[in-house]
């Protein structure tokens, strides 16, 4: 039985030197037989334990109550290879009653701690896809009546700002409520990135353009203690992304470095280059194989311990005092980034840094050539608009702004209010603006009906959902447009003017 068992069986002394040992614990050591075990090894707990620690540990259980049952621990093979094994052991003692030696069963039970090991990883990346999902839902249950909230705030505040009597501290103050408003505005916005994957603008961009203007805002966001430096050294940097996102990426892994060196300053670097990404490196990335655009950041800061780094990309985990972070900023990084086909890799070592490696796969395809920036709001030329909305704070302020811009306005707080002046005066209407989200009758369903008795009418959809309506298959859909709340009036100022042009020829 000795030596036929397939558990490896054994007698050791307490000053570590194996007496006998049989045929499968020298196999399971890596050695071709007991002798060659038994002539090699004299010194079990140096040449056999990885942690030797577990050494101690086994003698001291042992002594205490004279046998250990399902110690796991590791050790280390001939060849350098490392196990896990599980033993049982009991301790033989003399007449006096003192240790003679020790005698165990010993299992290699390394297939097993692998599968644990891949199962608790696997439930690792289940709990954080679950916090995805709950920042998801959230986003969506809040985003309707927070972005209706902002809209009048936005709307209102602007409005105000465009008279030129209001002047001094009023008007300070007015640009601050302004510009707490858009930091509210960007903060639903990058929550809502977790449960809108359809939102973004994805198309070619060059990636060296967007990372020149997030660097220059950094220059002026970081303190002049830090230090930062670009090197492009590829002009094949195109990647298919939304400029937008990308803009963010950068400026949050710039901010959290900046925060990593803001107690005694240091050196923000900026690589972006090519690289081919063979088998083995995409392997352990998770990407195929291929042509890929790599951004480096790399910083000087007080680096991150292996705990902290395992949790970076977790919703709502920062290391900053409260009220210095969200915790969503790496999250949103791995997100947007993971959206694009790429990855991005961490390594970092307290007291010497943090560098950060984002792979985006390079695009065959240009971007488009750039166009004029439109940033003025265009006027109109007197059309009667129907706003139609259920929240009056909004409803008022988009009536003082369009007929600010240029239009005479009806307004409506019901969809079927809004159905019935529409049908007694369709022909003077010249154009629909509707919030989507109504009682009774939805704004997409409004549009519908609204087509079926002019079906030459524009109508543009405003919402404050993290999902807009899909208009793809309606039969009106080219005289249909999606707007997210809170309302950006110049591009609304541009659309209405895109389908009032054409109604009357001017285009």
């Amino acid at each position: 039985m000795f030596k036929n068992a397939i558990e490896g069986i054994y007698q050791s002394t307490p000053d570590g030197r194996y007496l006998v040992v049989n045929a499968a614990l020298a196999r399971m050591y890596g050695y071709a037989g007991p002798e060659e075990l038994l002539s090699d090894v004299s010194d079990i707990q140096n040449q056999i334990y990885v942690d030797r620690s577990f050494r101690e540990k086994f003698k001291r259980q042992i002594e205490e109550t004279g046998f250990v049952r399902g110690l796991e621990y590791q050790v280390r093979r001939r060849d350098g290879n490392i196990i896990w094994i599980s033993e049982n052991a009991r301790a033989v003692r003399d007449a006096a009653g003192a240790i003679h030696h020790y005698e165990g069963f010993i299992e290699n039970i390394t297939e097993r701690k692998n599968a644990e090991a891949e199962r608790a990883k696997l439930e690792k990346q289940m709990l954080h896809s679950q916090k995805m999902d709950a920042i998801g839902t959230l986003a969506g249950g809040m985003a309707h009546d927070f972005n209706n909230i902002l809209c009048a705030i936005i709307g209102y505040t602007e409005l105000t700002l465009t008279n030129s009597q209001i002047k001094g501290v009023t008007r300070d103050n007015l640009e601050m409520v302004l510009k707490s408003a858009d930091r509210a505005r960007d903060l639903i916005k990058r929550i809502l990135t977790f449960s809108r994957p359809t939102d973004s603008q994805q198309r070619p961009l060059k990636l060296s353009l967007v990372l020149n203007e997030a660097v220059k805002l950094l220059h002026a966001t970081l303190p002049s203690s830090i230090t930062i430096q670009t090197s492009i050294r590829t002009e094949e940097d195109v990647v298919v992304a939304d400029a937008t996102e990308m803009h963010q990426m950068i400026m949050n892994l710039g901010t959290n470095a900046g925060h990593a060196m803001k107690s005694k300053g240091g050196r923000l670097e900026f690589e972006l280059e090519t690289v081919d990404v063979d088998s083995g490196l995409a392997a352990s990335l998770g990407l195929p194989a291929g042509a890929y655009v790599r951004l480096i950041a790399r910083d000087t800061g007080q680096g991150m311990s292996q705990e902290v780094m395992e949790r970076i990309f977790e919703p709502f985990f920062t290391t900053k005092a409260p009220g210095r972070g969200t915790g969503l900023g790496l999250t949103l990084v791995q997100k947007i980034i993971t959206r694009g086909g790429g990855h991005v890799k961490v390594n970092s070592e307290e007291g010497r840094g943090t560098t950060f490696h984002v792979y985006l796969p390079k695009s065959q395809e240009l971007p488009a050539p750039a166009t004029t920036d439109k940033n003025q709001i265009l006027q109109g030329q007197r059309e009667q608009i129907l706003v139609v909305d259920d929240e009056i704070p909004v409803l008022d302020m988009m009536q003082q702004y369009l007929r600010k811009m240029g239009y005479r306005v009806i307004t409506r707080a019901d969809s079927l209010e809004a159905m019935k002046t529409f049908r007694t005066d369709a022909e003077n209407i010249a154009l629909v603006i509707t919030d989507h989200t109504m009682p009774d009758m939805q704004g997409a369903e409004l549009a519908e009906v609204m087509g079926a008795i002019r079906p030459d009418l524009p109508v543009i959809l405003m919402t404050g959902l993290n999902q807009p309506p899909d208009l793809s298959a309606s039969r009106y859909a080219s005289r249909r447009a999606v707007f997210q709340k809170p309302i950006n009036f110049v591009m609304l100022s541009h659309c209405l003017r895109g389908f009032l042009d054409h109604a009357n020829g001017n285009d």
